[in-house]
């Protein structure tokens, strides 16, 4: 399935920037031309960067009721309705503080506008937690100007939010019947607790710092209470998996194995990956690719190895789930690292002189999510990482269409972002084999 770009929902590409679809032969390194480089026309490369995005979407194990999404979103309209909005300057003589909070009042609006269009459910929670955190700052703004609400009053809530997490932790159980199906569960909720902690963190630690005024008590506010979304969406997902099981089997210990087995490989794999890249993206291939796309895919894709996706902080904290999330993700990258540069090694990819060369690459990024998606092995414990490659050729497109000139525009200004067509082109093909692979061990230890 496909949407248009102009509809569709902006969302970050964490961390996946870049990739393409390696076709053809030829190198663009920095001796391929011996004049200037090719420059393409600005009307020509929007058109070649035109069309549909493929649409991978998250989903839960188990579907999400519109009734949670219509209840936690009233929440977000009950704090619209307090507000006189719009402001004007006899209620709110500040300007600067007038502005931001009609910003928060706008954010809220947009939030729950996309969520109406979100096309799963976890899309559109996803949304409603943004327009929740939105809607009670531009609240709180109000509340501290009308009846003076202080910081001091915020953080009485913010301890009500901890205590809710520590109460949902002492009833949470790692339980499954399908051992995918528990670890896309289970990770999702992780995830949502640990935003929950990380907000009210972050709103405390920000408030210790901040003068108190309208905005900033209300960002604390609007911090608070996104964590209290999260949450409440952890305990209903929880309550819904737990409720389809067919057997409530514990699978902690079968996660924590599987972490640690998952670690291991990694390990074994990272050995062969190369830790010392100063010498540049040709010190990683035996030819000169500086300062292409293909070189950009490949440094992209190498520095986040060497983090592994915060895989040891999520151990320690006993997010089992996410952990063997992190792994997963991060031998797919080692995969696409390994077969990128073999292909770039043979000289295989695109020598990009003109918009169907740009045309080719994005094409060739969409063919690959599309065909990674359609591969059935174990789709749903590899679709976040389809997703965030989907969202990866949005953000290309978005930043091409930055150029906005009719002038010829230097393919040397587009290395950065024809990077992006190529990463995701790689992070794509590597999905589903490592995705089989990660599956297979699960199965065996959870």
């Amino acid at each position: 399935m496909t949407r248009d770009r102009s509809a569709a929902t902006r969302r970050g590409f964490l961390a996946l920037a870049g990739s393409a679809t390696l076709a053809g032969c030829g190198g663009f390194g920095s001796d391929f031309f011996e004049d200037d480089p090719p420059e393409i026309d600005g009307d020509d490369l929007r058109d070649a960067i035109s069309g549909d995005v493929p649409t991978v979407s998250e989903r839960f194990p188990v579907r999400i009721e519109q009734s949670h999404l219509d209840a936690t979103a009233a929440r977000a309209r009950d704090d619209l309705e307090s507000v006189p909005a719009p402001f004007d300057a006899d209620e709110i003589p500040n300007g600067a503080i007038r502005a931001e909070l009609t910003s928060m009042h706008e954010q809220a609006n947009e939030h729950l506008e996309r969520a109406e269009r979100a096309e799963t459910g976890v899309e559109s929670a996803a949304e409603i937690r943004g327009a929740r955190e939105s809607a009670r700052a531009v609240a709180a703004g109000w509340k501290t100007i009308d009846s003076g609400l202080t910081s001091g009053d915020v953080r009485e809530i913010a301890s009500e939010v901890r205590n809710g997490v520590e109460t949902f932790r002492g009833r949470w159980r790692y339980v499954g019947d399908d051992s995918i199906r528990a670890v896309v569960a289970h990770a999702r909720i992780e995830e949502l607790v640990a935003s929950a902690v990380r907000q009210v963190q972050s709103g405390v630690r920000r408030s210790d710092n901040e003068p108190e005024n309208p905005v900033t008590i209300g960002e604390f506010a609007g911090q608070v209470e996104h964590a209290r979304a999260a949450l409440d969406d952890a305990g209903y997902l929880f309550d819904r998996y737990e409720s389809s099981l067919d057997e409530t089997r514990d699978v902690r210990n079968g996660l924590e194995t599987a972490v640690k087995s998952l670690s291991g490989l990694l390990d074994d794999r990272r050995e062969a990956v190369p830790h010392d890249h100063s010498g540049g993206a040709s010190s990683l291939v035996d030819r000169d690719i500086e300062d292409t796309p293909v070189a950009s895919a490949l440094s992209d894709l190498l520095h986040p190895i060497d983090y592994a996706h915060g895989v040891e902080g999520e151990r320690e904290t006993g997010q089992y789930a996410s952990a063997v999330r992190s792994v997963h993700e991060t031998l797919v990258r080692i995969r696409a690292f390994e077969s990128l540069r073999e292909r770039a090694e043979d000289g295989d990819y695109v020598t990009v002189e003109s918009a169907g060369d740009v045309r080719d690459l994005r094409n060739g990024a969409i063919q690959s999510v599309e065909a990674a998606v359609e591969s059935g092995s174990n789709p749903n414990l590899g679709r976040h990482i389809l997703a965030d490659a989907a969202a990866g050729i949005e953000y290309a497109d978005d930043r091409l269409e930055r150029h906005d000139t009719d002038d010829d525009i230097s393919v040397e200004w587009l290395t950065r972002e024809l990077g992006q067509y190529v990463l995701v082109d790689s992070i794509a093909r590597a999905t589903p084999p490592t995705t089989a692979e990660v599956g297979d061990l699960i199965r065996t230890t959870v």
